[in-house]
């Protein structure tokens, strides 16, 4: 092989990137019995392409919706009651500055 073969191979490869915070945790939970079976009622972080956790995470077993910061940490007051399926989109961004303004967060 030539190096020019080396330099096209390695600028045409994806790197592999560690995984984030977000995917560890998503990993990290069990959601199959030791006989392979789904587990009902297991809160499994959603991430975004990038690793990051999406701002809004839903409970798929309970329907609670909340949502988070960067690091996964519930946003205080951001938790909905049980929903069948989110049918409105709630905009966390919008939710938390409505909060800050009444004074129930503090930056």
């Amino acid at each position: 092989d030539s190096p020019l073969t080396c330099i096209l191979l390695c600028l045409t490869q994806d790197p592999v990137r560690p995984k984030t915070h977000c995917e560890h945790h998503r990993d990290s939970v069990q959601t199959t019995s030791p006989e392979g079976y789904p587990l009902l009622g297991a809160y499994v972080p959603q991430c975004d392409d990038q690793g990051l956790y999406i701002p809004l995470q839903c409970h798929g077993s309970s329907g609670h919706c909340w949502c988070v910061d960067s690091n996964g940490q519930e946003r205080p007051g951001t938790r909905t009651p049980p929903v069948f399926y989110i049918t409105t989109y709630i905009n966390c961004d919008l939710l938390s500055e409505k909060q800050h303004k009444k004074g129930k967060l503090k930056k």
